[in-house]
């Protein structure tokens, strides 16, 4: 029986060996690996698109309503060859790889000082004729310290995948603290914690505010990417670009962001 040799090996290179690659993506351009953000965001829908590592094609899309949020995210890796047990096998064919998460996000300000945020995500995974489900869910509280700061703990993708053929993809997992600082018209963020191995990881970015524009700096440890990227805003529509330098040398993908918001930014 012939086996899909290296294409495990080749996912999990390609997103630093944390599973559920769809998880571990930025959402927006522009935001990259940013670990949270005390500043409200616009009501309104925004569609991403990337051409990721090896002819990976990702998208998302998410509508945002007051405290709450909707959105989709999927990526398809094409054209992965089907070999035998031997490396140097002729491919006797090719196959895709999907993984796709449905989530509805939801933020709860329970007074001027504590917040609460949740996610819950439907998942799937599908490689060859396997297919896997599962879920997860995100939870952080967050207390603010002034109108400067405030500090933050929680669980990210913290689920469970049916098998996809024999063995379900591991959920990528993190527990963390981490904080925000402004300071006239920057922002920094940083989160630090570990992955159910107990792998240590730091998140961190600093990001820039203007009325016209905005700039962005964010890291990544497990995922070992570098991230720039900006926003053009421009009457209800804000155009955003990120660049992602991997340090594992798998290339240097290019993501496009645009969001389209109502001209009330706060529907009572």
């Amino acid at each position: 029986m012939k086996k899909l040799f290296i294409i495990f090996f080749a996912i999990s290179l390609i997103f630093a060996g944390e599973g559920l690659p769809v998880l571990t993506l930025p959402s927006i351009a522009q935001d990259g690996y940013m670990p949270s953000s005390p500043v409200k965001t616009d009501n309104g829908v925004t569609f991403s698109y990337a051409n990721w590592y090896l002819a990976t094609d990702y998208s998302a899309i998410s509508v945002k309503f007051n405290d709450y949020e909707i959105g989709f995210k999927g990526l398809m890796s094409s054209d992965i060859e089907i070999r035998g047990e031997v490396p140097t096998d002729v491919p006797v064919g090719t196959t895709s790889y999907y993984n796709t998460a449905l989530y509805v996000d939801k933020k709860w300000d329970l007074n001027d000082k504590w917040s609460v945020k949740a996610r819950a995500n439907l998942l799937n995974e599908r490689l060859y004729v396997a297919t896997s489900w599962g879920g997860s869910v995100n939870a952080e509280v967050a207390r603010t310290i002034n109108v400067m700061g405030r500090v933050m703990a929680g669980v990210e993708n913290l689920g469970w995948m049916s098998p996809l053929s024999t063995v379900g993809t591991k959920v990528p997992t993190r527990y963390y603290l981490g904080g925000d600082l402004i300071f006239n018209f920057f922002i920094v963020s940083i989160k630090g914690g570990i992955n159910p191995d107990i792998d240590p990881f730091l998140s961190w970015g600093i990001r820039y505010f203007h009325p016209l524009f905005e700039i962005s700096y964010s890291h990544d440890s497990l995922q070992r990417v570098h991230h720039i990227g900006a926003d053009i805003k421009w009457k209800n529509f804000r155009i955003g670009y990120g660049q992602y330098f991997h340090q594992d040398g798998l290339g240097n993908p290019m993501m496009f962001s645009i969001s389209i918001s109502p001209p009330i930014e706060r529907i009572k």
